[in-house]
């Protein structure tokens, strides 16, 4: 017992200094890959894999050895909820009886959704909690200081009030191991097993659930109108809602910190936007696809952001310097991929900036350097 506890103890320490925002780069969020349900959700709707996700499978596996090794072993949540002092400890998870147990059910609606492309419950992981939380700290928007701190705090109070609700009815990742534990037994005939018929319904129903809520979801939530601004080779709006985990992982690797976290009400609650205020989407950068534990920020390669349009620079000439005529090439000057020229404009008196669209991946360094601000993206 002290050796498990010991364990996660110092998981838990590791993964609170690497969700802290003090820096870490691309190590920042580390934690979150060593969710099994993260790493299946996002490797079969994306129908990819990744170097780290080798961490995730590696703890699925030992899950099907060791019942319920993620949650004895690894979860930092489960060592906070266990922190709770218990109101009667004679009557341990006595309240839980008769309530069902949700995390089966939601496990397989969000795996099964994921084939499809739409994990629908892949936020409600334990360690995107845990680091979503963390991520509050640094945002400048109540909002999202509200929303992103309230996860974990909601699963704190439940354990005081029904100790073992969420642990034992309701995490998915839970619910996950519990499903492994049940395809063990029944390879197993030394051991007792649920009915065949019990299993199989559970599975299809929840199949089918997950199925219609996958393929429906596109048709539900529709795409972004307005002009918002997503991290380079972010998936497109629909799927990002359903792919993004909500941990702010990506917000914290930031150098520039530009991404911040979406305070509109809707399925994108949360989820990352760029605001070109202080600073613009670095060229030598990649790390908030590194640090994305789901893929919802595709991993890419920093040769290839040349590529990767985020948007596009737009100039409002009246505004612009060299419209009064007044010296200025500042915009021309920081552009890395010479996608701004100085010509001739409609009056060929006057040099004006003109932007290539081909060029031009919205980085929104020329936005940043203009005096007049007359730059947006």
């Amino acid at each position: 017992m002290v050796r498990k506890y010991n364990i996660r103890l110092i998981v838990f320490l590791a993964a609170l200094f690497l969700s802290l925002p003090f820096g870490w780069g691309k190590l920042s969020g580390l934690s979150n890959w060593i969710s099994p349900f993260i790493t299946l959700n996002s490797v079969l709707a994306l129908k990819s894999f990744v170097l780290l996700n080798i961490i995730g499978f590696v703890v699925l596996i030992a899950a099907w050895f060791r019942k319920l090794f993620f949650c004895r072993y690894l979860c930092p949540v489960g060592c906070v909820l266990d922190w709770i002092p218990k109101r009667n400890a004679k009557k341990k998870g006595s309240g839980l009886k008769g309530v069902p147990a949700i995390g089966k059910w939601l496990a397989i609606v969000s795996l099964t959704g994921a084939v499809f492309g739409f994990p629908l419950f892949i936020f409600l992981d334990p360690m995107s909690i845990f680091n979503g939380f963390f991520s509050s700290f640094i945002q400048d928007s109540r909002i999202s200081i509200l929303i992103a701190g309230t996860g974990l705090l909601v699963l704190l109070l439940m354990q005081f009030v029904w100790p073992g609700l969420w642990c034992k009815r309701i995490c998915p990742l839970g619910g996950l191991q519990f499903l492994i534990s049940d395809l063990k037994v029944s390879v197993d005939t030394t051991k007792p097993a649920t009915p065949k018929s019990d299993k199989g319904r559970r599975i299809f129903i929840g199949s089918a659930i997950g199925s219609a809520a996958a393929l429906a979801f596109p048709f539900i939530v529709k795409g972004e109108t307005d002009k918002i601004i997503r991290p380079p080779a972010s998936l497109k709006p629909e799927d990002l809602y359903a792919m993004c985990t909500r941990c702010g992982s990506c917000i914290k690797a930031c150098p520039t910190k530009i991404i911040k976290q979406d305070t509109r009400l809707g399925p994108g609650l949360l989820t990352p936007v760029v605001k070109f205020e202080e600073g613009y989407c670095l060229e030598t950068c990649n790390a908030c696809s590194v640090v994305c534990p789901s893929g919802a920020i595709t991993l890419f390669d920093i040769d290839a952001k040349h590529q990767i349009v985020m948007g596009t620079a737009d100039v409002n000439f009246p505004d612009c310097l060299l419209s009064h005529p007044k010296e200025c090439a500042q915009c021309k000057l920081v552009c890395r991929y010479d996608a701004i020229l100085i010509t001739a404009g409609d009056n060929d008196s006057l040099m004006l900036p003109k932007v290539d669209p081909k060029k031009c991946v919205g980085c929104g360094a020329c936005k940043i350097v203009c005096p007049t601000k007359c730059i947006s993206i």
